[in-house]
C-alpha cells in the first residue's frame, strides 16, 4: 500500500477516491474520524489520506492527483469586485453581491 493523497477537507480526498476507483485503482480512505483526535495529535496526521492499494498503481494515482490540481488552478476565482447597486465590496468567488443579491458585473 503507498499514501498517494491527503488533505484537510474531506471531500477533496472523496472526490479523487471516486476518480481513482473509476480508473479502476483500488483505494483504501484513513483517518476518515480523524478530526475527533484534533489537539491531542498535530493537525497535520489527522489529514483523511487515500492510500493505493496495489503499490502498482501508485504512479497512475499521483498523475490523477496531479491532473485535479492542474484543472483546480486554472479555475481561480476572478478578481474582487464592487457590487454596482449596493458598492460593497464582494470576493472574487461570488457570482452575486452577498449583501444585496445583485449579479456581478
Amino acid at each position: 500500500m503507498k499514501l498517494v493523497f491527503d488533505h484537510i477537507d474531506f471531500t477533496i480526498v472523496g472526490h479523487l477516491q471516486g476518480l481513482m476507483e473509476a480508473e479502476g485503482i483500488k483505494t483504501e480512505i484513513r483517518n476518515l474520524g480523524g478530526s475527533s483526535a484534533a489537539g491531542e495529535l498535530p493537525f497535520t496526521q489527522v489529514y483523511p489520506e487515500i492510500w493505493v492499494l496495489n503499490n502498482g498503481d501508485e504512479a497512475r494515482a499521483k498523475a490523477i492527483v496531479k491532473d485535479y490540481r492542474s484543472a483546480a488552478d486554472a479555475e481561480r476565482p476572478g478578481p474582487d469586485w464592487t457590487c454596482p447597486v449596493c458598492k460593497e465590496l464582494v470576493e472574487g468567488v461570488f457570482s452575486e453581491c452577498w449583501n444585496c443579491g445583485a449579479p456581478a458585473p
